[in-house]
C-alpha cells in the first residue's frame, strides 16, 4: 500500500474534493482558528458574487489589511473651529470642553460663536447671544454637556449618506402628495403599488429603480406605470413593507444616518430650546434618521430622553435594504410631485481638518 501523504492531500482535498478518510473529523482545528482564505479557491468567488448581488452585505463583509480602522484623527485646536466642524472630529471629553470653554466666555469674537453665524432668508447676518448661551452652558453643565458632545460623534456611521441620496417625500408643507401615498406605495391593495421585490426585464434581469427625476408627477405614463408595477408582476401581494405612521422615539434610541453633523448649528438649536418634537422626516423601522439630524443633536444635548416624532417609519429591509430602498422612495417622490435634488453644493466636510494640519505644517516650519 501507498503510503499516506499529506502535503498532497492537503493540497487535492482544500478545495472541496471529497476526502477518502470517511473517520476525519473537520471539527478536529483548534476551535478559534479561522481558516485562511486562498484566493484559488472558488469559494472565495461565490461569496465574493453574493456580495456583490447585495451592497448592504458588501458593507458589513469584514475588512482585510486594515481596512475599516478607524482613521487616526489630527489633534483638536479649538481656534479651527468653524461652521463645517463636525462631532466626528472631537477626539474626547477634553476636546469638547475646549469648545464649551469657548461658550462660556461671553466673548462673541470666539471661533464658536463665529462658527454660529448664518445668514438668513432675507440675507442678513444672525449672530448669536454669546450670554444667553453661557448661561444654557452652566443650566446643563460642563460635564453632561462635553459627555452627550462625544456620545453623538460615537454615533455617527462610518459612512453616512449625503442630503443628495434622501429623498424628498410627502410630508413637508412644500411636498406634493400625503404621507398616505406613500404607505400605498409600498402596501399591496390600494390605489398604487410599487414592485420592490421582483421586478424583471424581457432579459430576465431585475431592474433597478427608475433614475431621481426620470419623472416628476402623475401625468407622466412612466410615473403611473411605476406606481402599479407590482400589480402587473404575477404577485401583487409580495411587495410589502411595514409601514408606521406617526412614531415616537427616544432621542437616545435613534441612528443617524448622515456623518457630518455640524457642532455650532446643534448647539445654536439647543441653547434656543430644540429638545424633542417632530423632526418633520422618516424614520427606518431600525429607528435610523433619515433627516433632521442637527434637531436630534440638539435633543441629545438637552435631553436624550425626550421623544421624537416623525411622518412614519419604513421597513427599508423588506424593500431590499437601505441603499435599494432609497432609490425606490426617491422615484416613490418623484412620481407624486417631488423634484429630487441631484446635485449638492459641496463642501469638504474635512475643511477644518485641513485648516488644522496647514497650521500645524505652517507651525513647524
Amino acid at each position: 500500500m501507498a503510503k499516506f501523504n499529506y502535503k498532497k492531500w492537503v493540497t487535492e482535498n482544500k478545495h472541496g474534493k471529497l476526502s477518502e478518510y470517511r473517520d476525519e473529523n473537520p471539527f478536529d482545528r483548534p476551535r478559534f482558528e479561522p481558516e485562511a482564505e486562498d484566493p484559488n479557491d472558488p469559494r472565495q468567488f461565490q461569496r465574493y458574487q453574493e456580495q456583490e448581488k447585495d451592497p448592504d452585505a458588501k458593507a458589513a463583509a469584514p475588512k482585510k489589511g486594515g481596512e475599516g480602522e478607524k482613521e487616526k484623527k489630527p489633534p483638536f485646536d479649538p481656534a479651527a473651529i468653524t461652521n463645517k466642524t463636525s462631532y466626528g472630529e472631537l477626539g474626547g471629553e477634553e476636546d469638547a470642553k475646549k469648545i464649551l470653554s469657548q461658550l462660556q466666555s461671553n466673548d462673541p469674537n470666539q471661533p464658536i460663536f463665529k462658527a454660529m453665524e448664518f445668514k438668513d432668508d432675507d440675507g442678513k447676518t444672525v449672530k448669536p447671544d454669546p450670554v444667553k448661551i453661557a448661561a444654557w452652558v452652566k443650566s446643563r453643565g460642563v460635564d453632561t454637556l462635553a459627555k452627550r458632545m462625544v456620545d453623538i460623534g460615537a454615533s455617527l456611521p462610518p459612512t453616512g449618506l449625503p442630503k443628495d441620496k434622501m429623498p424628498f417625500l410627502p410630508g413637508p408643507k412644500d411636498a406634493q402628495g400625503s404621507v398616505d401615498d406613500v404607505e400605498d406605495a409600498i402596501t399591496p391593495g390600494g390605489k398604487y403599488g410599487v414592485d420592490f421585490k421582483e421586478v424583471y426585464d424581457f432579459l430576465n434581469e431585475k431592474t433597478d429603480p427608475p433614475a431621481p427625476n426620470t419623472f416628476i408627477g402623475m401625468k407622466d405614463k412612466a410615473a403611473q406605470d411605476y406606481m402599479t408595477s407590482g400589480e402587473k408582476d404575477g404577485d401583487p401581494k409580495d411587495d410589502t413593507a411595514k409601514f408606521e405612521k406617526d412614531p415616537s422615539i427616544a432621542a437616545s434610541e435613534a441612528k443617524p444616518t448622515q456623518q457630518n453633523i455640524l457642532i455650532a448649528k446643534s448647539i445654536g438649536m439647543a441653547a434656543n430650546g430644540v429638545e424633542g418634537g417632530n423632526l418633520g422626516a422618516y424614520f427606518s423601522t431600525e429607528n435610523e434618521i433619515l433627516d433632521g439630524h442637527h434637531r436630534w443633536a440638539a435633543t441629545m444635548l438637552n435631553n436624550p430622553g425626550a421623544k421624537m416624532g416623525g411622518f412614519a417609519k419604513i421597513d427599508l429591509k423588506a424593500m431590499g435594504g437601505t441603499t435599494q430602498a432609497l432609490k425606490h422612495l426617491t422615484a416613490i417622490g418623484n412620481a407624486l410631485g417631488n423634484a429630487t435634488k441631484t446635485k449638492e453644493s459641496y463642501v469638504d466636510p474635512r475643511a477644518s481638518l485641513y485648516e488644522r494640519m496647514e497650521k500645524l505644517i505652517n507651525k513647524n516650519n
